[in-house]
């Protein structure tokens, strides 16, 4: 009798030990890179926690960023850029899950547990069509953006190249410094109380701009859905190429503030899949849908 109930006490407990390790064996799985379910749900094959990080910093400076440039036209404009931005982070998840799910060898893998390590979009360049539509608005004003350029082209990747090392380092943060003064009192000197005007200070710089007509048409065109797509991709190619330079990776803060190189594939469909988005966001907001300018 005390043997039968040694074994009655001893079945639960070797059934206890069995479940934890089996629970064990699970956790271990599924928290293992690129392996378990949960991890191709968490581990940035269908969704990512950094994601969340990204969409408030990078919506925080996406935002001021169009404000300072001038970019919005009108408190209208920000609020449809508002639900755009409450609006991307969904739709992107929703796009890279669709992508992966309908690949036959990508659907298989993520319904047993692996993620595919190839990537179809990238969630930076995919915002860059919220940003980008705006643009012709910023480059009306096209004088403190050429003063502004010239002085980062000289400063970040001329003169360096005939300086030390540590020299050059101090040199591009005066550059920019210097060129972002230069856009900023180009662009809003005239405000100051005091001061000089800036068209007597710096000429050209304070005064070329785009007639209104050419911002118009540039405009027109960057918000139509059979061009825009196209040109906002065009643009990001050109700053995946550019903003990626060691010249300006080597700076040491702006170094973090900069996105990474990805495949000009990638950066084409996500910029113009990202511009496609936003199209349709303003044109569910004011019943306007431009196809062709």
């Amino acid at each position: 009798m005390q043997a039968t109930l040694l074994d009655g006490l001893r079945r639960p407990i070797e059934v206890g030990r069995n479940l934890r390790s089996a629970l064990a064996g699970l956790l271990s799985q599924e928290f293992t890179f690129s392996s378990g379910h949960l991890t191709a749900i968490l581990n940035g094959c269908l969704f990512a926690p950094s994601i969340l990080t990204f969409w408030f910093v990078n919506g925080v400076i996406d935002f001021s960023t169009a404000i300072v440039i001038g970019s919005v036209a009108s408190p209208a404009g920000l609020q449809i850029r508002l639900y755009a931005y409450l609006l991307l982070v969904p739709t992107f998840l929703l796009l890279r899950a669709g992508f992966h799910l309908a690949h036959p060898g990508h659907r298989k893998r993520v319904l047993s547990g692996t993620c595919p390590q190839t990537e179809y979009l990238s969630l930076d360049w995919f915002s860059v069509g919220i940003l980008a539509t705006g643009l012709p608005l910023a480059l009306q004003d096209l004088g403190p953006w050429l003063g502004m350029n010239a002085v980062f082209l000289v400063g970040l990747f001329v003169f360096p190249r005939f300086l030390p090392p540590r020299l050059g380092m101090a040199e591009k943060f005066l550059a920019i410094a210097a060129g972002s003064a230069l856009f900023l009192f180009a662009n809003y000197g005239a405000l100051l109380p005091v001061g000089p005007d800036p068209a007597s200070v710096v000429g050209p710089v304070a005064t070329l701009a785009l007639t209104d007509a050419t911002t118009a048409s540039l405009l027109a065109a960057v918000n139509s859905v059979g061009v825009g797509p196209l040109l906002v991709a065009a643009f990001a190619v050109a700053m995946n190429h550019l903003l990626t330079r060691p010249e300006l990776r080597d700076v040491p803060l702006l170094r973090h503030t900069l996105p990474r190189r990805d495949p000009d594939r990638v950066v084409v469909a996500s910029a113009a899949f990202g511009t496609v988005f936003y199209l349709l966001v303003v044109a569910a907001a004011t019943g306007e849908l431009v196809f062709v300018p």
